[in-house]
């Protein structure tokens, strides 16, 4: 994993951390569904897409799937 910038947000990170380590490696990581639930657990001031890629990230280091589940409106 990257060397994370100076600006991200380390309770969203943490939130990240503890929604990953909680999900079950079966099923994939709906990315749509975990910024909903960690927008619910850390107020960030990240975008949806900067959290998106943080999630691919740190799943990719956990060896789990991702749904890339998000859209545009």
């Amino acid at each position: 994993m990257r060397d994370l910038p100076i600006n991200v947000d380390a309770d969203a990170v943490i939130a990240i951390g503890n929604y990953l380590d909680d999900h079950s490696k079966a099923t994939a990581v709906s990315v749509s569904g975990a910024i909903f639930a960690i927008r619910k657990k850390a107020m960030t001031t990240l975008s949806d897409n900067e959290l998106e890629e943080l999630i691919v990230e740190s799943a990719a280091a956990r060896h789990l799937a991702v749904l890339l589940d998000t859209r545009d409106n």
